[in-house]
């Protein structure tokens, strides 16, 4: 039975599978133009610390097969508090099982518990993720392309 548990993002990285799974993280979600997925520890404890971001872990007894880190922050534009993903992943063998389902369905109720009025999600283009979104039209909408331009 999979669970999912708020953790510090030193729990990820403490995880008896840690290099396996982040390296199956890198290898899917990787931008070729910034490189390959490199978590920075001190950068993540920096952010718990603010207050702002959050990670979650998705266990299967006590083994970690996926992760989220929720980033929740105010759009001065708006002056409104929303939540963002900054990482999101499971284990390619743990999905089709309803568990991304319940874990966006967990981020959410965190977000809105305090106190966002909206949660945005970017994926990899042609990603599961992606399809996922744009599968479920009624809870989500595409709102803006994201664009990426190498600078070196």
């Amino acid at each position: 039975m999979t669970e999912i548990r708020k953790i510090s993002y030193a729990d990820i990285f403490g995880a008896s599978n840690a290099r396996c799974l982040l390296n199956e993280y890198s290898l899917e979600c990787s931008i070729p133009e910034i490189g390959e997925a490199r978590p920075q520890a001190e950068i993540y404890e920096a952010l718990e610390k603010s207050g702002g971001f959050q990670a979650f872990g998705i266990y299967d007894g006590d083994t970690l097969i996926g992760f989220v880190t929720v980033i929740i922050w105010t759009i001065p534009h708006y002056g409104k508090k929303i939540a963002s993903t900054e990482s999101i992943f499971i284990a390619r063998k743990y999905r089709h099982k309803g568990i991304g389902r319940d874990l966006l369905n967990f981020i959410e109720d965190y977000a809105k518990k305090n106190g966002c009025v909206a949660f945005q999600y970017t994926a990899p283009v042609g990603s599961r993720f992606s399809q996922l979104l744009a599968l479920n039209v009624d809870r989500y909408r595409r709102t803006n392309h994201v664009y990426l331009r190498d600078l070196k």
